[in-house]
């Protein structure tokens, strides 16, 4: 039998979760399994809280990008329970975010979704996988998300900025996204701005320029522009207030680009530790170095093939990738009458030495010497290289490790795959576990990879990093250590006594590769991040394969010069006119971390903790709601390690069954996923601190290696319905309960009995203070619809204003901190009197919280009548808690004091939007009118005149409905709004 009085304080639990959900405009972003970094709080901020969600990510390497695109995902299918999702990423990064998806967003992604059927779907697809570009729909998905977008085939580049703009939603991630090519640019702004350039096109063949010259005709402006000069240059006046930054963030060309920089954000990652490991070379290796520079002097004289660059870093890696490479040029015909590449092959053999080799195994065994259990990334950049080291290396060390703690070597290796396979996910996984699963599971201690591991994996569980084989790329350099300097670094462990990352580079001493590890190092590329998308890299990786090919000619010196300025170089490739007045900065990301650990964390909370930081104060706050729901026997939980082994562990969930009960469970409730007459149970995490990295999917249970770990937080499907089943049934508890509280409870003393009246209110302002939305302006309209097609355009365009009106809601959350407030008054001595906020908290608070294990005792409650003089006079109490409430809202209304600026802010940014889009529609209208459509014979043709119509009409009315929304915030938001969750009479 359940208890009245513990439902109730299960259900304020839960209701304070929803609230916290809402704090900063997040809207339960941070439910994701990972620990939220202040620019990963500030761009997912940043992201949801605009006018339209079409972001490119493009932070540095290593800063978590991938999370901060399932944080906006997370926050969007909890608002949107039909959201629909597109991932498209590629081949090599497939299993990689499969993984993410499932153990950190609480997603499993499938094919494409049924037409018919409701409910959030997300697929996930790699580029070789899609039958047809057709595949990538704005009419089945809500949400595009685009991963690496500039290694795509130019078709299906054109593809996506073909349909990007009827996307409601759209997110681009890449730390190299080229915006110096104009080409790359332009694709950009059509991508990200579709309506702007449309509209620009109408005017030119290069609308990107329009843009460009429009942001810096409007930094010219904001000192002292006239009004009139404002419009005459086709902008409107800005207002007055945040003038500055409602200019940048609706015409800056990059304000939809985050751009987060490792520098600006020292302690999140480890030092960089380089390790110079100078060789010999011997003779042979000498010659045959001779002998293919000989060969490239004379190709490079006599046309000869084109990839000498190539061939020139294939020299330097191991005589198994050169003997192929010769083979290959031999068998395309390629011209050596003076049989320099034969020569060559003379040196080969594996009698001749290899200096690299005997240095990497020297490397390797001091490595090892100190821990067996280090893991080590060896860059050999080509399969050939990968399959000689692979082969030699166990033959050198069979077996690693001081004396007394050897182990037997255990090698993983990622070689290119052929881009004509066609793989399905099943194969990519098979792939996966077989080259990298071990490796990141800590059961290989050496990965020896080719180069396409140098993008996006996570490898930062690992911090040996050595280059058997060096790219003569700075821009490739940076993306292999950006593998292991990564958030979340074992370097930076809470048990690591190292904070670095060791970068071993071995190189011949007189030969080109050293001259090559020289410039880089004058690029500064081992020790710090680097720029990836300047121009200065480009020339400087030009200038290096330049030197490199004609090394006795080359000069090295000059180079080494242009190296140390680039690398000085702190100009910045994303800086505009106006993108110095776009408030994202560095600054304003840790001042909004501080503001979430001051205020993310609601009350009451029925388990204390004094951490600083709110992500883990919110978690104590789950555990101690899970702990409850356990004492009370709502559910059964415990705790399990998956084996001996493991060092970590997780909880498992289950119905809870009576004692000595025979018959089937019932519960007041279903989880979803759990069938409460069958024996399995649901595994689960709920801390941070106990994530792996890389995060860890399925579990062993009772012989089941197969059992999915879930992260118990906002958005897994049965922590949303324990929160939205507990709130239903605490708002159905009884209004009048006595209550009897167990010993050692701050009011279970005399001098605490009483009759209390209780209100638990919520506020949310984009909730209270932005109404439902109401899509009957646009239905109404349907009736001039007389396609399929026409039909569309209305069903979009009330899809398109629902998601205007979540994010404005998410907007007006962000401005003001959301609040649960638990107030209560106490009747004596025939007064009401306010009481304490700690008397009102611990009036929800059902046991000690300092008792633990069998010292545990749970209040108890149950319906029961209030006293004549203390109901006579209610009413009293009742406005002494609303004055309360009243007094609270003004104080959160202080929070924004400049509200009135940051609503002309948002109108002016939206504003020039709308008109963007009113105007490119009107544009397409007037050109179909003056083609004659209108009026035409043919029936499909004056169809198509209606759409055009429909859509400028859209546009409008979809303006008009939002310019009135926030108008009326500025009304709407003093008015005092009340959602109350429970008001309740408790007599202790």
């Amino acid at each position: 039998m359940s208890d009245p009085f513990i439902d109730l304080c299960l259900g304020v639990q839960a209701v304070r979760r929803s609230v916290e959900r809402e704090i900063l405009g997040l809207g339960g972003a941070l439910g994701v399994a990972a620990a939220p970094y202040p620019h990963q709080l500030a761009n997912v901020q940043r992201i949801l809280t605009d006018t339209r969600i079409r972001h490119l990510i493009a932070d540095e390497v290593g800063l978590g990008k991938t999370v901060q695109a399932l944080m906006v995902l997370n926050a969007l299918k909890l608002r949107n329970p039909n959201h629909r999702a597109l991932i498209l990423v590629p081949e090599n990064l497939a299993p990689q975010w499969m993984l993410e998806c499932s153990a950190r967003g609480h997603i499993v992604p499938g094919s494409d979704p049924p037409l018919e059927e409701r409910g959030p779907h997300v697929r996930l697809a790699y580029y070789e996988q899609l039958g047809s570009v057709t595949e990538i729909d704005p009419s089945i998905y809500d949400l595009l998300i685009v991963d690496e977008i500039q290694r795509l085939q130019s078709d299906m580049r054109q593809r996506i900025e073909n349909v990007a703009g009827d996307f409601r939603q759209l997110l681009l991630l890449s730390a190299t996204p080229k915006l110096e090519e104009r080409d790359a640019l332009r694709q950009l702004f059509h991508i990200l701005e579709p309506d702007r350039m449309a509209l620009a096109a109408v005017e030119s063949d290069e609308p990107e320029a329009i843009l460009l010259a429009r942001e810096k005709r409007a930094a010219e402006l904001l000192d002292g522009g006239k009004s009139e000069e404002w419009i005459a240059a086709g902008m409107a006046p800005p207002p007055e207030r945040e003038r500055s930054r409602s200019v940048a963030a609706t015409y800056c060309c990059v304000r939809r680009v985050t751009n987060a920089r490792r520098r600006d954000y020292p302690d999140l990652l480890p030092q960089r530790e380089l390790k110079r490991v100078a060789v010999e070379p011997t003779d042979d290796e000498v010659a045959r170095q001779r002998e293919v520079w000989r060969y490239i002097n004379f190709a490079r004289t006599n046309d000869g093939p084109t990839d000498l660059a190539r061939l020139g870093q294939v020299a330097l890696r191991s005589p198994r990738a050169l003997a192929e490479r010769i083979n290959v040029l031999g068998r395309r015909d390629q011209r050596d009458p003076h049989g320099y590449l034969q020569q060559a092959t003379q040196h080969l053999g594996a009698q001749n030495g290899d200096s690299r080799l005997e240095a990497l195994i020297d490397v390797l065994a001091g490595i090892w010497r100190a821990n067996p259990r280090e893991g080590v990334l060896v860059v050999a950049e080509d399969n050939p290289t990968v399959d000689y080291l692979e082969r030699v290396i166990p033959q050198y060390l069979p077996e690693i490790g001081p004396r007394g703690n050897r182990r037997r070597i255990s090698v993983a290796v990622k070689r290119n795959r052929d881009a004509s396979a066609t793989a399905n996910f099943v194969d990519l996984f098979e792939e996966y576990e077989e080259s990298l699963g071990g490796f990141v599971d800590g059961d290989d201690q050496l990965l020896v990879a080719a180069d396409v591991a140098q993008v996006g994996l996570n490898l930062q569980h690992a911090r040996k990093l050595i280059f058997f084989s060096m790219p003569w790329s700075p821009m490739a350099v940076e993306q292999w250590i950006g593998r292991l300097d990564r958030l979340g670094s074992a370097a930076l462990s809470d048990d690591s006594r190292d904070p670095t990352i060791d970068i071993y580079v071995i190189y011949q001493t007189g030969q080109v590769d050293e001259r090559v590890v020289n410039v880089l190092d004058e690029f500064a590329v081992f020790r710090r991040s680097i720029r990836l998308d300047s121009d200065e890299m480009k020339r400087v990786t030009e200038h290096i394969e330049v030197a490199a090919l004609a090394p006795r000619t080359g000069d090295w010196a000059g180079l080494s010069v242009e190296a140390r300025q680039c690398s000085g170089d702190e100009d910045d490739p994303l800086a505009t006119p106006l993108s110095a007045f776009l408030p994202w900065t560095a600054e304003r990301a840790r001042s909004l971390a501080a503001r979430y650990d001051k205020v993310g964390c609601l009350g009451p909370m029925i388990e204390r903790t004094q951490a600083k930081r709110a992500i883990v104060r919110v978690e104590a706050g789950l555990r101690g709601w899970m702990r409850l729901i356990q004492r009370s026997d709502g559910l059964r939980l415990w705790k399990k390690r998956e084996s001996s082994e493991q060092e970590g562990s997780f909880r498992l969930l289950h119905y809870f069954r009576p004692p000595y009960s025979t018959g089937p469970i019932e519960p007041r409730f279903l989880l979803p996923g759990l069938d409460p007459q069958a024996g399995e149970r649901y595994a689960y995490l709920d801390q941070r601190r106990d994530l792996e990295t890389p995060p860890v999917a399925i579990v062993d249970i009772d012989n089941d290696p197969a059992t999915p770990l879930h992260f118990l937080d906002h958005g897994n499907a049965v922590h949303d319905t324990l929160l939205e089943a507990w709130q239903e049934i605490g708002n159905a508890s009884p209004r009048r309960l006595k209550i009897s509280f167990p010993p050692g409870h701050p009011l279970a003393v005399p001098e605490a009995a009483g009759v209390y009246q209780l209100l638990v209110m919520q506020w949310v302002p984009g909730d209270l203070h932005i109404a439902e939305f109401d899509p009957q302006p646009v239905y109404a309209r349907l009736a001039e619809a007389r396609t399929d097609t026409e039909r569309k355009i209305f069903w979009d365009a009330a899809l398109g204003m629902e998601e205007e009106h979540r994010a404005d809601r998410r907007w007006l959350n962000s401005l003001f901190t959301s609040r649960l407030d638990v107030i209560a008054a106490r009747y004596s001595d025939g007064e009401w009197s306010l009481v304490d906020q700690s008397v009102a908290d611990a009036l929800l608070t059902p046991w000690n919280i300092e008792a633990r294990g069998q010292d545990v005792k749970l209040a108890s409650g149950g319906a029961a009548a209030i006293p004549p003089d203390a109901k006579a006079s209610a009413q009293k109490g009742s406005d002494i808690l609303i004055a309360e409430y009243y007094a609270r809202h003004q104080k959160t209304l202080a929070e924004c004091s400049n509200f009135a600026a940051k609503i002309a802010e948002r109108r002016y940014q939206f504003e020039a939007e709308a008109n963007e889009a009113l105007g490119y529609r009107q544009a397409i209208l007037d050109d179909a009118a003056a083609q004659g459509m209108e009026t035409s014979e043919q029936g499909f043709t004056r169809s198509r005149f209606r759409t055009f119509r429909h859509a400028r009409d859209m546009a409008a009315l979809g303006r008009d409905i939002r310019l009135a929304r926030l108008n009326s915030l500025g009304t709407e938001l003093h008015e005092l709004r009340l959602k109350d969750y429970k008001h309740a009479i408790l007599i202790i």
